[in-house]
């Protein structure tokens, strides 16, 4: 059993007067009314929330009625994820408030989809999977906590058809693979694979699914080369497939293995942790077993058939003080093997990126370590180039010598992607913006954010951050940005017709509310967005809970998700783990997150033999108290619960005598959801941790620690 066999998720639902609500939930604000003759309407909104960005979005709208004509259309567009297509000639931008695409050429920017409502509680948008032409794009649908639909939608027309309809969710992942020309793509359905030909399935011409299955797996069974050759693994042998087998063959899949055998592994492939990598002609593999071993192989010379290959490198991956997120491979120009780790820092769950080498004399050699970072790495279509985000700098290595090419400083970058092997757009907290490496310039695109917007003479709008001097004005008609010069107009609050204004709200998600007041005719006042001034006082709070008793295993991810989204939760601690662990122990109280007790030891406290001693729970608390003190430095927070959860009134009593306050999951006030065990839909728990928390935001909760639960 892990560290995780005995986690509890609970939710505490409270209800209280919205006065005393608010701050808690004060995520949603309006500011910056701007009200012209024509009755449009500009304002500014700030939408905070945990384990998203932070930022202002001006909208537009126009008033009729008294009311809102329309839903209020975003105008900023903030690059939470980005991608380049159709030939690195557009930019598509997603952010909760919808989709938009920049054109290079005509420099214009347009969306494509917008946001019907406020998404209350809308992390990141999903990711997706976008052909090199842009013509297509996979992405998952949130069904529930462990599930989504796998869907494939044509941009042009924007129909959608489902390829799984129970496909595993991830907010991090689409299990999908274009093929470098972006007309064919591999996918996983029910632990197989099948291709799939978008545009002959969108004529409704591609054969049956069940004549498109290549073989069982998972999408991590299965690579492309570059030269759209499919590498995959089976148990211990690797098949090179050639697509056009997939067409022709495919009637006979259940009777004949597509593909022919290039090549053996002394191991078997778990296409559920591990994942492998190819170089361009698939003569090299690099395996990652579980983010635990690092093993190199090479094709002998003409290699065919089961033989194995040669091991170039294979040893545990260990970096001080650090545990692996996530890891790509590539080979640059150099012919090297090119290993970059996402690395959490032990206990602080802090990120940071290394790059190495892999040697055929093997070794594995660190080249590049930042501190600090929050993207992970960006490497150049041609592999020439390796970029990585921090706070307030982008680095840019050299992937033949790994030495620093350039580095830009100033603005925090929140995304970054490669628009082609000489340049990389930067999408920033208030601009995004393009960088050439040929001569180090710089081109501002578009805003991601703005402070206040108002209209100029000419009827365009005028958009300001409040940091940079000059400020962006947008041709609404061209859809085109420009920046200039401009003085900052006063804001216009009421016209002819109607009077605008920020007032207090009953709905606990919101700080303020948008308000328009009608001067002629019917006088009355209503809310711009009558969703931000509901009476929803409903308070709820999320308590996350661990025991640590046991083993640390899976600790280092839960601690980087729980920095990732800025959450404290609690952490409750037996003698034993603080004894085998104390580095570990010692981490999580410096983290921040607050630190209760089970007992000294895991024993049943029910149990006769230590039922009659009237100071025994008093005891063990106090030893336990101390150790953790002489550990850490720091004293244990006066909560616990019985080892096991087993306990009566006696029991309780008796720790309550000695300061502690006993956490009963099974209160009837509390819906506990428990592991059970160490796996959930598949998947170690510590794997789905991040969809737990996005499950717990969607329902409007606050993540608290127990001694805020109220």
């Amino acid at each position: 059993m892990n560290f995780f066999c005995r986690t509890k998720i609970f939710f505490l639902a409270l209800f209280a007067a919205a006065l005393f609500c608010a701050p808690l939930f004060c995520e949603i604000t309006f500011s910056s009314a701007n009200l012209n003759d024509n009755d449009e309407l500009l304002f500014a909104l700030d939408h905070k929330f945990s384990g998203a960005a932070e930022y202002s979005t001006i909208f537009k709208g126009k008033i009729k009625g008294g009311k809102a004509e329309y839903f209020p259309r975003a105008l900023t567009c903030f690059p939470e994820r980005m991608a380049v297509f159709g030939g690195a000639q557009k930019l598509l931008v997603r952010n909760r408030y919808g989709r938009a695409v920049y054109d290079f050429k005509q420099k214009k920017l347009d969306w494509i989809g917008r946001a019907a409502v406020i998404p209350e509680n809308a992390a990141s948008p999903l990711p997706a999977e976008i052909s090199a032409t842009g013509r297509w794009y996979c992405e998952l649908e949130r069904v529930d906590v462990f599930r989504g639909r796998l869907l494939v939608t044509e941009t042009s027309s924007g129909k959608k058809i489902v390829l799984n309809d129970k496909a595993p969710f991830s907010y991090s992942a689409v299990p999908v693979k274009w093929s470098p020309d972006g007309s064919n793509f591999l996918y996983e359905k029910n632990g197989s694979i099948y291709f799939c030909n978008p545009e002959m399935l969108f004529k409704g011409v591609l054969i049956q699914e069940e004549f498109r299955r290549l073989g069982s797996g998972t999408i991590h069974s299965v690579a492309w080369n570059d030269n759209g050759i499919i590498i995959y693994v089976s148990k211990d042998l690797i098949f090179q497939v050639d697509i056009k087998e997939l067409f022709t063959l495919g009637l006979y899949a259940d009777f004949i293995q597509i593909g022919k055998i290039v090549g053996r592994i002394p191991h078997w492939f778990d296409g559920t942790r591990d994942r492998f990598w190819v170089n361009k002609d698939a003569s090299e593999l690099v395996v990652i077993r579980g983010d635990e071993v690092v093993s190199y192989y090479q094709r002998r010379k003409n290699q065919e058939g089961g033989a194995f290959l040669k091991i170039l490198y294979s040893c545990s991956f260990a970096e001080m003080d650090s545990t692996p997120l996530k890891f790509d491979v590539f080979w640059n120009k150099a012919g090297e093997a090119v290993l970059c780790a996402k690395l959490a820092q032990i206990g602080s769950g802090r990120q940071r990126s290394a790059i190495y080498t892999i040697g055929t004399s093997g070794r594995l050699t660190r080249r590049v370590f930042v501190k600090d970072t929050h993207n992970g790495i960006s490497i150049s279509p041609d592999k020439m180039y390796v970029a990585i985000t921090t706070g307030q700098n982008t680095y840019i290595y050299s992937a033949a010598d790994f030495s620093l090419y350039h580095e830009v400083n100033g603005e925090k970058i929140l995304s970054i992607v490669w628009r082609d092997n000489g340049s990389l757009i930067l999408g920033g907290e208030r601009n995004v913006t393009r960088l050439s490496l040929a001569d180090y310039s710089s081109e501002t695109l578009f805003p991601s954010s703005a402070k206040k917007a108002w209209w100029n003479d000419g009827g365009e709008i005028v958009f300001s951050n409040g940091v940079d001097k000059e400020n962006f004005v947008l041709n609404e008609s061209e859809g085109s940005w420009r920046l200039e010069e401009c003085d900052e107009r006063k804001a216009n609050l009421q016209n002819a017709d109607y009077r605008v204004f920020c007032g207090t709200t009953r709905n606990a998600l919101y700080g303020n509310a948008l308000y328009v007041r009608t001067l002629a005719g019917k006088i009355t006042t209503t809310p711009l967005v009558p969703r931000a001034a509901a009476s929803v006082n409903e308070n709820r709070q999320a308590a996350l809970v661990f025991d640590a008793d046991e083993n640390p295993d899976g600790l280092n991810a839960i601690i980087a998700v729980c920095h990732n989204y800025d959450l404290k939760c609690s952490f409750f601690f037996n003698g034993e783990f603080i004894r085998r662990y104390p580095d570990e122990t010692k981490e999580i109280a410096k983290s921040g997150h607050e630190c209760a007790a089970i007992f000294f030891n895991n024993i049943d406290l029910t149990n006769k033999a230590v039922y009659g001693d009237p100071k025994f729970i008093s005891k063990g608390l106090a030893r336990l108290e101390d150790e953790f003190y002489q550990t850490t430095g720091s004293e244990l927070s006066l909560y616990w619960h019985a080892p096991y959860n087993k306990f009566d009134e006696k029991i309780r009593f008796e720790g309550l005598a000695a300061g502690y306050h006993y956490i009963d999951f099974g209160d009837p006030r509390v819906i506990a959801i428990s592991a059970g065990s160490a796996r959930l839909s598949g998947s170690l728990l510590y794997e789905k941790f991040d969809l737990i928390i996005n499950e717990i935001f969607a329902t409007g909760a606050e993540v608290v620690t127990i001694s805020r639960l109220r």
